[in-house]
């Protein structure tokens, strides 16, 4: 099994910090977000992990190096376009292959991955059934499939949790994936997250809901996160 990182925003709503550094190298509980991600996918024997990187792309090389399984992509156009043009470029190596996609501003208990490498052969969607706030995405499901990924701001009477920054697709779903995300870059679909795309195939991929709910988890979108982070984990 292999591990996308998506890596090359440059998280504008924290410039203060981000001005000198790229958000996944953020410290939270004395390691990197980046740092913390790879240490947990090495430990459950993830092969190959792919990292896209851009924005301060040789701050993160000067800390992640002499890492075997570790190889950076650059999205030299980060600038331009959002996470869905980052995963697009990491086509030619995954396409095909299982694996766990994780942006790069996640910070999770190891006890996810765990699961979801035991989860091999199927597509799956760790949500959050109870934590709702405007800063997630939501999911609506039906019998433990996943059927639609909603705004931040569905309501929580037709949502059924929070998206947590993570998904798991087998080979099959990363084909339809990336045959989707193929065909948005071609139509000039550049300035979308990914969930766009897994969206509009869900219809084909049986996407399997995974409630994490009682594990510790948080997305890194404010400096109020990052403290909140720093109290969870810490």
């Amino acid at each position: 099994m292999k591990s996308v990182i998506l890596a090359a925003g440059r998280g504008t709503r924290m410039l203060d910090i981000t001005k000198d550094k790229p958000k996944c190298l953020i410290e939270v509980s004395g390691t990197t977000i980046l740092e913390r991600q790879i240490s947990i996918l090495l430990k459950y024997k993830i092969e190959k992990i792919l990292i896209v990187i851009g924005y301060k792309a040789e701050n993160i090389k000067k800390e992640i190096k002499n890492i075997e399984k570790v190889e950076f992509i650059i999205n030299k156009d980060y600038n331009h376009t959002d996470n869905i043009y980052s995963l697009y470029l990491t086509s030619n190596l995954i396409k095909g292959h299982e694996f766990i996609l994780i942006n790069g501003d996640a910070v999770f208990d190891e006890e996810i991955i765990n699961k979801l490498v035991n989860k091999s052969g199927y597509d799956v969607a760790p949500i959050d059934s109870i934590y709702y706030d405007h800063e997630e995405l939501k999911i609506r499901e039906k019998n433990g499939r996943a059927l639609e990924i909603l705004p931040k701001t569905a309501s929580k009477s037709i949502s059924d949790g929070s998206t947590i920054g993570i998904f798991k697709f087998s080979s099959e779903g990363s084909k339809l994936l990336f045959n989707e995300i193929e065909s948005c870059i071609k139509r000039e679909i550049k300035n979308k997250w990914f969930e766009y795309a897994v969206n509009n195939v869900l219809k084909k991929i049986y996407m399997n809901i995974l409630d994490i709910h009682g594990s510790k988890w948080i997305e890194i979108d404010t400096e109020e996160d990052i403290e909140k982070a720093r109290i969870l984990f810490g």
